[in-house]
């Protein structure tokens, strides 16, 4: 666009296509496809974020993967205590990693120097690792509360929403007003079904696998704690009891969006 072009990009998945295109493809069947498609008007243009949205997301990224690495460094040390027959005491067995608990790794007898210094080296890593896990979320939320302060404080005004997801929900979707209605934005996070009806029958085949997988889980997540906070959201909920729990949790993250958009 900086060069004078107007530039079209369309999702690979949403461009139309004959079903002899699966078993014949070339570059130039794809370009005349392509050229026929964009001459009747076919394509639907997917949003293009901002160079800053772009770096904004890849904040958001870059502690999606620490998190990740962080639970793996946790399973790490895990296993080298179910490995050599040692086991978490009651108190400290959850998910929450307590200063006690991590002194009580540090304090454990071995019978070799060897397993000792393993096991300080992965707690080094997990030290490391939980540092930039906090560090992250402080960025995301400072930028949120600089440059975007409005949108950021009515998304944590949301029971369930703080202000990591807030942030996340910003960086991964930019601004929220370009979804012009709760569908929009419920069919981009991927909590809405996917469904196949031909003919007579019809088959539900669960959630959509069209989803951002970042924000679907968070979405989730925090969809158990706005039960908790939100009487009206616990009545929805507890309307659809004796079903799958996972189905009901889906739909009340569907729902819930609705109930406080602007």
């Amino acid at each position: 666009m900086n060069l004078g072009w107007q530039v079209t990009v369309v999702n690979p998945a949403d461009v139309p296509k004959m079903d002899k295109q699966n078993y014949q493809k070339t570059d130039k069947i794809d370009s005349r496809n392509l050229c026929k498609q964009l001459q009747n008007n076919n394509l639907k243009a997917i949003h293009i974020p901002t160079e800053e949205q772009e770096q904004f997301r890849s904040l958001l990224r870059q502690r999606t993967n620490i998190t990740k690495e962080l639970r793996r460094v946790k399973s790490h040390i895990k296993g080298m205590l179910l490995l050599h027959g040692i086991t978490i005491p009651p108190e400290f067995d959850n998910v929450n990693w307590t200063i006690e608990f991590k002194k009580w790794l540090l304090e454990l007898k071995w019978t070799s120097t060897c397993g000792k210094e393993s096991m300080e080296s992965k707690l080094r890593t997990l030290n490391f690792f939980h540092s930039e896990y906090l560090n992250g979320g402080n960025l995301l939320r400072a930028h949120c509360r600089k440059h975007i302060s409005l949108d950021y404080y009515l998304l944590t005004s949301i029971p369930g929403i703080g202000g990591f997801l807030a942030a996340a929900i910003l960086s991964e979707c930019g601004d929220l007003r370009r979804f012009d209605n709760e569908k929009q934005f419920s069919s981009y996070i991927g909590v809405v079904p996917g469904i196949f009806n031909s003919g007579g029958s019809e088959s539900n085949l669960g959630v959509t696998h069209r989803a951002n997988t970042i924000l679907r889980p968070y979405i989730i997540e925090s969809a158990w704690i706005a039960i908790r906070k939100d009487p009206e959201i616990q009545a929805y909920y507890k309307s659809h009891f004796g079903k799958n729990p996972k189905c009901i949790i889906v739909k009340v993250a569907h729902k819930w969006p609705k109930e406080y958009s602007p």
